[in-house]
């Protein structure tokens, strides 16, 4: 049993992308899954939220939150690891990476036929990221992706896509899917196209030369650009989230 202590610059864990970068890939670097058990104070910046079922699926460990009294007197290995911008070697993301796929059995190497060659994102209504009343009472941030960032008139060009593509395209509600199914998607896609967003973490399962074509919508996360540099993706940003833009764009751009 180990306790660990999350000491990220910002974000909560209970977010994807936080989860994904900020949680999943420093306790994996650092081997915490060699432990039965991992202990974390059950705060709103401490707490994996209804990730714990994802995180308990990959490192096979059990999950625990304790409350902040017994959090403290709980008298056992204490590890307060480095946050993700001191992995940025790519020695770790090989190790990440190669963690995850092993996991899940996944041929990495190869592509998988049953898989996409194109994949649209698309953003669902918002779910629930916490199911202890606690904490969701103090959760300020309960807005969704959708209601800030989204491709104007997305459905344009999927119909644009489903038209260029056909059976080597689908669109995608990413937060329908499971953690295994997203890995498979994004490792065996050619292009994908996105909104600025959480799911852009699971570029970390890309293969290389992966084309990402990320409309902005006036956002940036530093992380995302140092995994499309150490896993040498085609990382593309457009600022201007109009359909129109967006599909002039992919005119251009042919499956190899």
């Amino acid at each position: 049993m180990i306790k660990v202590i999350n000491k990220r610059n910002f974000g909560n864990l209970f977010h994807y992308a936080h989860f994904i970068c900020d949680c999943l890939f420093p306790e994996i670097i650092n081997e915490i899954f060699k432990f039965n058990q991992v202990v974390r104070e059950k705060n709103i910046d401490q707490t994996l939220g209804n990730f714990k079922k994802i995180y308990e699926e990959v490192m096979m460990i059990k999950n625990i939150e304790l409350n902040n009294t017994d959090f403290i007197n709980l008298n056992i290995q204490t590890i307060i690891y480095k946050n993700k911008e001191n992995y940025f070697d790519k020695i770790y993301f090989d190790k990440f990476r190669n963690f995850i796929f092993t996991r899940y059995n996944i041929n990495y190497i190869q592509f998988d036929k049953n898989y996409p060659e194109v994949i649209l994102i698309k953003r669902y209504h918002r779910i629930e990221l916490i199911d202890d009343e606690d904490l969701k009472k103090i959760n300020k941030n309960i807005t969704t992706g959708k209601e800030r960032r989204e491709i104007n008139n997305i459905d344009i060009v999927e119909e644009y896509l489903q038209d260029k593509y056909n059976q080597n395209f689908k669109s995608l509600f990413m937060e329908l899917i499971s953690f295994e199914e997203q890995i498979k998607y994004f490792n065996n896609a050619k292009l994908i196209i996105c909104a600025h967003g959480a799911v852009m973490s699971n570029m970390f399962f890309c293969k290389e030369k992966t084309t990402i074509i990320e409309v902005t919508c006036n956002c940036k996360f530093k992380f995302f650009d140092i995994i499309s540099k150490n896993l040498n993706l085609n990382h593309v940003k457009i600022n201007d989230n109009k359909y129109d833009i967006i599909i002039n764009h992919l005119k251009i751009y042919n499956l190899h």
